[in-house]
């Protein structure tokens, strides 16, 4: 029931913040929404089988660039962006996976982050299709049927908000599925899993995949919220934000990864601009993460500390 109550809390916090706060905190929120997303993706991967991405920035940029470019051609509905970039970003995993689900740790990681580098210099390279490292800017989608412009803030938000919750609703109905509890079952005993016959390969493969669409479906919310992307959007610091949220959030639920990368930004975006050695963001994000890598072994300590004896 406390569990329940604190989802509804944030449910409704999130609903609320663009008729109570705004406009440029509505936009940073917005933000923080797509960021989330994809924080989620990672954390759905390396939750349940401990597969650790530095990579899911190259399936954001597909599902961003897929978003844009869907935008310039004159497709501007919101739903229709958001399946494609998702689709397209499935597609892109599809491929990695292959090879991706056949690794294991330390080079799983290494492996992940050279598909997110790949991607990066693709798009900084790829002038005619992505607009280089000028990026590429897109026209604010609308909502089908009513062709609503998402051009205000506060109606962009709301857009982003509903779909973030629509899938971390999802989410949450497919823990419970037998998928779920297989890959959860890989992740923890892998080898007891394959000696009974399980998939395993072909499991991780689905979990990559399952992954990488919530990861595209980030991307295009990202573009919807500012309406342009670049190559650096992308990158090993996008990936790293994310999985430093998921690793917060780690066998907690989508909505902590989400409140985790909202106290990362705000360090990085935010923050450091009214503290000291202003312009400093990644200082103060790192602050932030080693902090909260040393916060499990200050309560173990405290925990561990025998308690005081009275007289």
């Amino acid at each position: 029931m406390t569990r329940r109550l604190a989802v509804a809390g944030a449910v409704t916090t999130v609903v609320a913040l663009p008729f109570v706060a705004d406009a440029y905190t509505t936009a940073v929120a917005a933000r923080v929404l797509a960021l989330g997303l994809l924080a989620v993706a990672v954390h759905l991967l390396s939750a349940r089988t401990q597969q650790t991405s530095l990579g899911h920035g190259a399936y954001f940029g597909v599902g961003g660039y897929t978003a844009a470019l869907l935008a310039a051609a004159g497709h501007d509905s919101a739903p229709l962006q958001l399946t494609a970039a998702a689709v397209a970003a499935t597609a892109a995993a599809g491929v990695a996976a292959l090879a991706l689900a056949r690794l294991r740790g330390l080079t799983y990681v290494l492996a992940s982050l050279a598909v997110g580098m790949i991607a990066a210099t693709l798009a900084a390279t790829a002038h005619s299709v992505t607009g280089g490292t000028d990026g590429i800017a897109a026209p604010a989608p609308t909502l089908w049927p009513s062709n609503i412009p998402l051009a205000a803030v506060g109606l962009r938000y709301l857009w982003l908000a509903a779909v973030t919750i629509g899938i971390c609703g999802l989410l949450a109905w497919h823990a419970r599925s037998p998928f779920a509890a297989a890959a959860i079952g890989i992740g923890d005993t892998e080898q007891q899993m394959n000696a009974l016959g399980y998939p395993v390969t072909r499991t991780l493969w689905w979990a990559h995949v399952h992954s990488a669409a919530i990861a595209g479906a980030a991307g295009a919310l990202w573009v919807h919220a500012t309406g342009y992307l670049n190559p650096t959007d992308l990158g090993l610091a996008t990936s790293a934000l994310a999985l430093a949220a998921a690793t917060i959030g780690h066998h907690l639920t989508p909505v902590v990864v989400i409140a985790a990368t909202a106290a990362l930004v705000i360090a990085r975006d935010v923050a450091a601009s009214h503290l000291p050695l202003a312009g400093q963001g990644p200082l103060w994000l790192g602050l932030l993460l080693l902090a909260t890598a040393f916060l499990p072994l200050a309560r173990r300590r405290s925990s561990s500390r025998p308690a005081e004896v009275r007289p």
